[in-house]
Formats: C-alpha cells, structure tokens, sequence
C-alpha cells in the first residue's frame, strides 16, 4: 500500500516546478521589456538631438537671412539649411510623439523584431547619408559649367554636404548606441535553448 506522503510530496513537487516555471517567464517578460524601453530611450535622446540640430540651422540660417541678407551661393546656402531642416524638424517630432506613446504587451520576439528593423533603417539611412553628400558634390561641380544661376548650384551643393555630414554622423552615433543594446540582446539569446517535452519542443529561459 502507498504511502500518503508519497501524495503530498507529489503535490508539492508539482507546485514548485509550476513556481519555478512562472517565475522564469516573469523574468523572460520582464529582461524583453528592458530590453524594448533601452530602445526607447536611445532613439528618444537620438530624436531631441536631430530636433535641436533642425532648430538651431532653422534659427541660425533665418537669422542671417534676415539680418545681413546674404547674396549669391550663402543666399541659397541658408534657404536650403531651412529648407531640408524644416524636414528634420518634421521627422524628429513623429519621431518622438511615437517614441512617447504607450505601449502593447512586449514579448521577446518583438524585441528581436525591432532589433534588426533598426538595423536594417540606419544601414538604409547610412547609404542616403553618402548619396546626400555625393549629390552635394556634384552640385558644386555642374556649378563650375552651369549657365544658368551657378550660384544656386553651389549654395544648395554646400548645404547637401554639411547636412548630410550630419545625418552621417547621427546615423554613426546611433548605430553604436544600439549596438550596446544588440549585445544585451545576444546574451539574453544566450539564456534561451530549445527543450523537447512530451508535448513537442519549447522555448526555455535558463536562470543564472
């Protein structure tokens, strides 16, 4: 005949393993959404400093416009400054209205999700920048052999090299900053293993 005990012990076996379980979940959630708001946080700060950079050219660029009223290359030098600022102003502000709005439930695959659809926007981002700089290039050169209003040619060819000189360096700067969060996200990979059961393979996250 079976002891008793043997049931209790079954029982309490059952309900720490469920504990253990819960528990490791809990901390799987709770390490994915550290994760996600990090994210947040970067490309926050990366939004107010690509939101002040617009605002100072917008600011600067207006005030010599008005004040000692540039001719020739500087004129359209400023307007194009407004001009493609007035743009980054723009992307800057959804930028950070999106960055501040609440959030769905976050789980680990949509971290790893936004992880590489970052990477993929700041390589795209990356290769604009160069085509920005190139076509800033270019302008300034066609201005050497245009005949009609060379200076404009030059003055936008200034601003397309400094502002994408910028972007490039924005882009640079936040490419490494995401990277310290690619690592967390590699050693939080490390925690996970496949696991057979006798209901198919899962996921489980190991505790250290």
């Amino acid at each position: 005949m079976k002891s008793p005990y043997i049931r209790y012990f079954v029982c309490i076996f059952f309900i720490l393993s469920n504990y253990v379980v819960l528990a490791q979940s809990d901390i799987f959630l709770k390490d994915a959404k550290n994760l996600h708001y990090q994210y947040k946080k970067t490309n926050r700060t990366g939004m107010w400093v690509l939101g002040s950079w617009a605002i100072g050219n917008m600011l600067v660029s207006g005030a010599v416009l008005a004040f000692a009223k540039p001719q020739g290359e500087s004129n359209y030098f400023y307007q194009m400054n407004i001009m493609w600022n007035t743009v980054n102003l723009g992307l800057a502000g959804l930028g950070l209205y999106q960055n501040y709005q609440s959030d769905e439930i976050i789980s680990w695959q949509s971290v790893l999700n936004e992880h590489h659809q970052m990477q993929k926007i700041l390589l795209f981002n990356a290769g604009l920048d160069v085509g920005y700089i190139m076509t800033g290039f270019f302008l300034k050169e066609k201005a050497k052999t245009a005949q009609n209003l060379p200076a404009r040619l030059q003055g936008w060819g200034k601003s397309l090299i400094l502002q994408g000189a910028f972007l490039l360096a924005f882009d640079v700067g936040l490419t490494i900053a995401h990277s310290k969060n690619g690592s967390k996200i590699q050693k939080f990979l490390e925690n996970i293993q496949l696991k057979s059961t006798e209901n198919g393979v899962g996921l489980i996250y190991f505790l250290h």
